[in-house]
């Protein structure tokens, strides 16, 4: 009788359970490979340069061509000395004349009190009081003391009534508010003359050219040239008051 070749009875068990076993682990690794949804992944950032990118606004050429053709800034013309529209007047002195010295002028009415009138000195700004007198002696000075301006009263008993003259054998004028203020300007304005004229009508203050920004220009006893401006006009009172910036151009020794 020949051997007998089927195979032992645990083969068939172990082969029962593997068999099964191997397509369970089959099902399980298929299931988690391509069996389930896939999730997309976040896509890497482009890189610098990439292709991909878009090109910011730094980086636009338009926008760099319109950086390098804005306008450079100017500096600010009003900031810098002397480049206002009321720049101050030319003081340059003249061959024969010295620098302009500066100081203050002013004028104010006096008491009504023996007819007090003031005396201006355009050589220095000085001035004085003193009794106009009486009657035809009114508005008149017996020694003007190198005085070239006269604020007297016509009659102390109205109101209102100062006037403002040259004295007599002076010469003084009006230079008006819209002249440059230089000495040249100002020595051909004291040729014009300066008659009489009420500081507290307003009307005929602006009529005459006597208004702020203008000036009195002398020629005075001293061979000097000098500029009186017309700086300040105070009509608080019933008389008006005058002050400014004297500039005097004196003849060189």
């Amino acid at each position: 009788m020949p051997p007998r070749t089927d195979p032992p009875r645990w083969a068939w068990w172990v082969g029962g359970i593997a068999i099964p076993l191997v397509g369970i682990v089959a099902t399980v690794i298929f299931s988690n490979g391509s069996g389930r949804d896939p999730v997309s992944a976040p896509a890497p950032a482009p890189a610098v340069g990439s292709p991909r990118s878009e090109p910011s606004a730094r980086s636009s050429p338009d926008h760099a061509s319109a950086e390098s053709e804005s306008p450079t800034p100017t500096p600010d013309a009003s900031a810098s000395p002397g480049a206002s529209a009321s720049s101050g007047p030319e003081l340059t002195a003249p061959a024969g004349y010295a620098q302009a010295t500066r100081t203050m002028w002013g004028l104010a009415p006096a008491p009504c009190n023996q007819h007090e009138q003031q005396l201006v000195d355009l050589d220095d700004g000085m001035s004085r009081v003193e009794p106009s007198g009486m009657g035809e002696d009114n508005g008149a000075s017996k020694d003007p003391r190198g005085a070239e301006l006269l604020y007297w009263p016509g009659s102390c008993n109205d109101q209102n009534n100062y006037l403002l003259r040259a004295l007599p054998n002076t010469r003084v004028g009006l230079l008006q508010a819209d002249m440059p203020k230089s000495f040249e300007s100002c020595k051909a304005a004291s040729r014009t003359g300066f008659g009489a004229l009420g500081l507290f009508d307003s009307y005929d203050r602006g009529k005459r050219g006597f208004v702020e920004g203008a000036a009195l220009c002398s020629v005075t006893d001293q061979g000097a040239v000098s500029m009186a401006l017309i700086e300040h006009i105070d009509d608080g009172s019933d008389e008006a008051s005058v002050s400014g910036t004297l500039y005097v151009w004196p003849k060189s020794s």
